[in-house]
């Protein structure tokens, strides 16, 4: 009995979604405005190929930077969970960057560690973003899990802008 609540707990039922179906369009309209998905890989520290993608504006302003919110899904969750944020972001002119952590939705891996070895895919994802000189500052969102894996990870970096921790 007891070895099946830990592996309800390390390896959740998988998300499995269609990205064309569950993620906002490769191009699509929000407040009068135009937005993009870019859809990305990165390989964590673990070797595994984590799901990403960053809704930004169409076109970008020129020689403008913007702030970026990493949006980090719950236990059983997926980067399609950022949808009701991106409504929110996007329109205020800051863009979202949200990630399938390994062992969950369509990243490789078979486990989840409840925060754990998500710091290190979050921290890729940050890296990532600090690369990109168009983005200035980086906020995270997290919930649930991804709350846990954003006070782990905030706790290493004092750059983080802030956060917003829905049932850490």
């Amino acid at each position: 009995m007891i070895d099946q609540f830990i592996n309800f707990v390390i390896r959740p039922p998988r998300a499995e979604y269609d990205p064309e179906q569950y993620l906002w369009e490769k191009e699509f309209s929000l407040a009068g405005r135009t937005y993009i998905r870019q859809d990305l890989e990165l390989k964590n520290p673990r070797g595994y190929t984590l799901q990403c993608s960053h809704y930004l504006p169409s076109p970008f302003p020129e020689n403008a930077s913007l702030p970026c919110v990493i949006y980090c899904h719950g236990n059983s969750g997926c980067r399609a969970d950022a949808n009701e944020s991106v409504v929110v972001l996007l329109p205020s002119n800051i863009t979202v960057f949200t990630l399938d952590f390994s062992g969950s939705g369509l990243s490789e891996g078979d486990y989840v560690s409840l925060g754990w070895h998500e710091k290190d895919d979050l921290k890729m994802a940050v890296s990532y973003l600090r690369s990109n000189k168009q983005i200035s500052g980086i906020g995270l969102w997290g919930r649930s899990m991804g709350a846990v894996t954003s006070l782990l990870y905030g706790a290493e970096d004092p750059y983080i802008a802030g956060m917003v921790l829905d049932s850490a």
